[in-house]
């Protein structure tokens, strides 16, 4: 069976050039580092130039992987293609103005269903759990190497996405793919898990409690919320990727459908993390406002006050569930 165009597109890319130059959105998380990783380094193993290009550094959460030192802050040369992995929205994207004054080839690789195809090549697959599940794949049709290290890149995109093979997303493919990187590479799970969910900063175990004293419940018990504001942020030295993780707690109550968190970034500026449980598309609550990203997880940034933001928001969504 012929592949699909976007796949030959994508293929006859990264054969037959040289340069590249990877990036990924805001604020990475585990999907988006570990598909940069992975596909940069087998790019460099078969002899290309690669810039892994990452302004703000690699989050603490993610040092512990193998190939994190060849990642750069500012890119190194000009590149033929500029490949964006995991991310839905050319404004998102965390790369500097100055690498597509050469007008480089831009390559689009993302999972998000909400994604605007902004890419020349676009190879987006909503159906994909992952974007490293897009990403082994690609590195298989393309025949290009695996090693333990890319091995672990890949199955920490995977894993973190799937919430460690928890979430409704987790498919027997994506666990099959799973298990043909530890049983072949021989990585580690267990120290995977440990690495990503179960070492934490004091400062974000403390910032934490805090949020959690925010936490409250609608009166039909169908969605939860809390906040973090300015005041917090300034008291607490913690990275965006712990704290991204504190939305779970939203959505873990009992009878709760929608969890939400208010983050004010920067006065004037409101963060909202959404989660859902089955029923509820959350992309579509989150498109309302600008945002999007998966079924159950989703993501917006609206301007006004915390105080505004929140009654905003909160007043949509309960209207949203008097309707339905």
């Amino acid at each position: 069976m012929s592949l699909p165009s976007s796949w030959e597109q994508v293929i006859a890319t990264l054969k037959k050039h040289d340069r590249f130059t990877l990036g990924c959105h805001q604020h990475p998380d585990g999907d988006a580092i570990g598909s940069l990783l992975a596909l940069g380094l087998s790019l460099e193993m078969v002899g290309k130039q690669v810039d892994m290009i990452l302004p703000d550094g690699v989050p603490l959460t993610f040092h512990f992987l193998p190939g994190v030192q060849k990642t750069v802050k500012q890119p190194t040369f000009r590149p033929e293609v500029v490949i964006s992995v995991d991310c839905a929205e050319r404004m998102r994207l965390e790369l500097p103005e100055e690498i597509f004054t050469g007008e480089p080839l831009l390559v689009n690789i993302d999972h998000h269903i909400s994604n605007d195809h902004f890419g020349q090549v676009n190879l987006v697959l909503p159906e994909a759990s992952a974007t490293g599940q897009i990403i082994y794949h690609l590195l298989e049709k393309c025949a290009f190497p695996i090693d333990a290290a890319i091995a672990s890149a890949l199955y920490t995109a995977i894993a973190t996405d799937t919430g460690f093979f928890r979430y409704s997303n987790t498919t027997g493919e994506v666990l099959s793919i799973a298990s043909r990187l530890v049983e072949d590479y021989k990585i580690s799970p267990s120290q995977i898990a440990e690495r990503v969910y179960e070492e934490k900063s004091y400062a974000s175990i403390r910032l934490l409690g805090e949020v959690l004293s925010t936490l409250q419940i609608s009166g039909n018990q169908r969605y939860s919320w809390m906040y973090l504001d300015q005041e917090m942020i300034r008291r607490y030295e913690v990275e965006m990727e712990e704290i991204e993780s504190y939305v779970n707690y939203t959505n873990s109550i009992r009878g709760v459908e929608v969890g939400l968190f208010f983050k004010e970034m920067k006065p004037g500026e409101v963060k909202i993390s959404w989660r859902s449980k089955a029923g509820v598309d959350v992309s579509r609550l989150a498109a309302h406002f600008g945002g999007g990203g998966h079924l159950r997880a989703a993501g917006c940034s609206v301007k006004g006050s915390l105080s505004a933001v929140m009654a905003e928001v909160l007043s949509f969504v309960n209207k949203y569930f008097e309707e339905n």
